[in-house]
């Protein structure tokens, strides 16, 4: 026990002598451990997950159906349903975590689900992947769930100049005057009376 806590104590004087020699490259590998630790810290759980699913549907069956995004509304319905279906897969890998579609309940046992060969390929892994936490948000949620009170399908038969808005459409100079002169006092003349 002796020997080791002396080595202990070597390892740790060499890392400060070594701090000491090359500052930058030390405070260099000082805050990516620091960043790979906040990151790790702040990785989101299963439970968060689900949770921010279960907001999110929430937030979606508050609206009608003709005013919510089809969009944000069809990837919630696909999650839960994923949820119901027992295939939804949770991984922490440290500083991020992943959830992602499983082919099969863990408890179902059909030939299909034991068959090694019949496994899904990891060449597919990305594309089964639902969704990415970090920094304690789960980010592809969140994209969808963006604009989940605009309904795009009601803007499909437009033509594509007239779909996007831009500043100055909403802010043009002679609805500001306009709008300014509404709160002016009415003066009439002689002839008016």
């Amino acid at each position: 026990m002796k020997s080791l806590l002396h080595d202990y104590k070597e390892a740790v004087k060499d890392i400060v002598v070594g701090a000491k020699e090359r500052p930058v490259k030390a405070g260099l590998y000082l805050s990516l451990l620091a960043g790979v630790g906040l990151c790790s810290s702040r990785a989101p759980s299963e439970d968060s997950f689900h949770c921010s699913v279960l907001e999110s549907s929430a937030s979606l069956l508050l609206l009608s159906p003709w005013t919510r995004s089809g969009t944000s509304d069809r990837h919630v319905q696909r999650l839960i349903d994923l949820s119901n279906q027992g295939r939804l897969r949770y991984i922490n890998l440290l500083v991020l975590s992943l959830v992602y579609e499983a082919p099969y309940d863990p408890d179902c046992d059909l030939y299909n689900t034991q068959c090694p060969h019949l496994q899904p390929r990891m060449v597919d892994f990305p594309s089964r992947v639902l969704d990415i936490g970090f920094l304690g948000q789960w980010w592809l949620l969140r994209n969808k769930m963006e604009d989940f009170d605009i309904n795009e399908d009601e803007f499909s038969q437009l033509s594509p100049s007239m779909r996007i808005i831009s500043h100055n459409d909403l802010h043009s100079e002679e609805n500001e005057r306009l709008y300014e002169s509404k709160f002016q006092p009415v003066v009439l003349s002689e002839d008016q009376l």
